[in-house]
């Protein structure tokens, strides 16, 4: 009688035990942290495309603020090429003592005196590529100020450049992972189902083995 209700017993634990180890898969925790990485991996990327987003905006905005000051530097030619223009037009309305101060103001280590008649002329056409001389400097000042600015302008554009660059590959980064988890859903919902159709046969082979133990039992205990 008792090796039979021991019998009877492990019987029963042992369609219980059969059930219980079909829950709480450990495929399908590892499977859900899996997935919570990709999650975390996406969202790290999402955060550095809104940093990238914010530099490309600052970057941008520098851009503007260069091309304004190119345009600026453009203007400013204009008006060293007017000026000395003006310059020379009033050379040639010099009296011969203003010429002389000219230079004089010019070179005031050397001492020009009053040049003979025949000579002005000649300083009046040395005075106005004096006058020419200094607006070029003028226009080296503001084109090399233009070419440093230019310099900046495509420097301030490789940073763009290179931060859509960066852009891209994390939007590609992201796509692959969400393919990864589209087809990790798919394994999963497919092996779900199967495990849900082995679960149905499970459940209903312990019910007809846990009825049968129960009989068994039973009829020992009539038996006897």
């Amino acid at each position: 009688m008792k090796k039979n209700i021991v019998i009877g017993v492990l019987a029963v634990a042992l369609v219980v035990s059969l059930f219980f180890n079909f829950e709480g898969s450990q495929e399908h925790k590892q499977f859900v942290a899996d997935m919570a990485k990709i999650d975390a991996q996406n969202d790290s990327l999402k955060s550095q495309i809104a940093a990238d987003d914010s530099i490309i905006v600052a970057m941008h905005e520098e851009t503007n603020e260069l091309d304004y000051k190119l345009s600026h530097q453009k203007a400013k030619v204009v008006v060293v090429e007017k000026e000395v223009e003006v310059e020379k037009n009033k050379i040639d309305n010099l009296a011969e003592h203003k010429l002389v101060e000219f230079y004089n103001n010019r070179y005031p280590q050397d001492t020009v005196t009053n040049p003979l008649p025949v000579a002005q002329p000649v300083l009046v056409s040395a005075a106005k590529d004096l006058v020419e001389l200094d607006g070029a400097k003028k226009i080296i000042e503001v084109k090399d100020s233009t070419i440093a600015l230019q310099e900046t302008k495509l420097a301030v554009r490789d940073v763009i450049i290179t931060k859509y660059e960066s852009k891209e590959d994390k939007y590609k980064s992201i796509i692959s992972n969400q393919d990864i988890q589209i087809n990790s859903w798919k394994g999963e919902y497919n092996k779900l189902e199967l495990d849900y159709k082995k679960l149905k046969f499970k459940n209903k082979f312990i019910k007809v083995a846990a009825g049968v133990v129960v009989g068994g039992l039973v009829y020992m205990m009539v038996a006897q």
